[in-house]
């Protein structure tokens, strides 16, 4: 009699330590998912921070934090995987009235735009009787920009439309950006002659100024699918380039314009970034090519009605065909000078020829592929 009695009073803490559990476990719970930076290059390190308080007596010893996230974000752990996302289990031991702050270390394996797509605590009492959930909202999202091509690829990269534009930029000396002193030759301006460093040194030296602006540079991104099985290393070689490119004219003072008929992965438009100069504008543009999708697109013609008459051009493109060439002439007409980047596979280079007189072949090493 008395081992049933044990027995029934057991069964019946059992249940009133699930129910009391499961009326008590999410009050005073708060959880925050946070990804530190909200930015980085395809192939660097950043950081899930995961918070967690328990504002009440009562301890929580089971608390899983479940996060659906991007299979891009290598978190060197086995994930459940769904799609082109993953779950991602964390978990966590907390007592009353604490906070606990872990950060889950991740690497970024490819470019694109990565929301926390959602966000769930999971627990249970101490007797796992029972499991209950909790959904918490965030905002957070990581923006992984694209790979920049090493020294040896921009150099190859540069070689033919970098001597054109750098002979064709204009220079607008500015009146308030000293950048040094040298001896006066006969080209200089009176009004430049610096008279105390002329006194010191007993000839005549003339001041240097820094330049304004040094042309403008058009960076023209096409895709267009024309088989089924295409090479996606190509396409990816492509949007490095283009972030490549970007960042080269703008560190020597070029300004930039970007236009892609790409897809915006957030915003749905097409990539339109007039021309610019300076830090920001080139982080704009790497926000833009780390969201660009060459899967969906709209026709190559929204590429002609944007392009305008500028100094200088560099169109992009990994596949041609009648309406490509018809774009890229339109391009011709409109700019004083347009090289055509034309990547292919390493392998394919002897067998493939330019698709115009302006075109160059640029060929996808192995190790770019992503």
């Amino acid at each position: 009699m008395e081992i049933f009695i044990i027995m029934i009073t057991g069964f019946v803490l059992y249940i009133l330590e699930g129910e009391l559990y499961r009326r008590i476990w999410s009050k005073g719970l708060d959880a925050k998912a946070k990804i530190v930076p909200d930015s980085a290059f395809c192939g660097d390190e950043c950081t899930l921070e995961v918070t967690l308080s328990n504002r009440k007596l009562i301890p929580l010893p089971w608390l899983w934090v479940k996060l659906h996230i991007s299979a891009a974000l290598d978190f060197g752990t086995d994930t459940k995987q769904s799609g082109d996302y993953v779950y991602h289990n964390a978990l966590f031991c907390i007592m009353g009235w604490q906070e606990i702050k872990r950060t889950l270390h991740f690497k970024c394996t490819k470019r694109g735009y990565f929301p926390l797509r959602s966000f769930e605590v999971i627990g249970t009492s101490i007797l796992f009787n029972g499991k209950h959930s909790k959904h918490y909202e965030t905002s957070s999202a990581l923006t992984v920009y694209p790979v920049l091509l090493n020294d040896a690829e921009t150099e190859k990269l540069l070689s033919v439309p970098d001597g054109t534009i750098s002979h064709r930029g204009f220079i607008n000396p500015d009146p308030f950006e000293f950048s040094g002193i040298r001896e006066y030759i006969s080209t200089d301006s009176f009004r430049d002659i610096n008279f105390k460093a002329s006194a010191h040194t007993a000839s005549l030296m003339t001041n240097l100024r820094n330049p304004t602006i040094k042309g403008d540079v058009t960076i023209i991104l096409c895709f267009k699918l024309l088989k089924q099985g295409f090479e996606e290393e190509r396409f990816e070689y492509s949007v490095s380039a283009a972030a490549t490119l970007a960042c080269h004219y703008i560190e020597q003072g070029f300004a930039v314009a970007l236009y892609c008929n790409g897809e915006d992965g957030a915003t749905g438009d097409t990539v339109s970034i007039d021309t610019g100069i300076g830090e920001g504008h080139l982080h704009d543009i790497y926000e833009s090519l780390a969201r660009v999708s060459y899967t969906r697109y709209r026709d190559v013609s929204v590429l002609g009605d944007k392009a305008y008459r500028g100094t200088a051009a560099v169109f992009i493109s990994p596949t041609v065909d009648m309406s490509i060439l018809e774009l890229y002439a339109d391009i011709e007409e409109k700019y004083a000078c347009v090289t055509w980047l034309f990547p292919v596979m390493e392998f394919d280079v002897p067998r493939t020829e330019p698709p115009a007189d302006s075109a160059r072949i640029v060929s996808v090493p192995p190790y770019t592929r992503r």
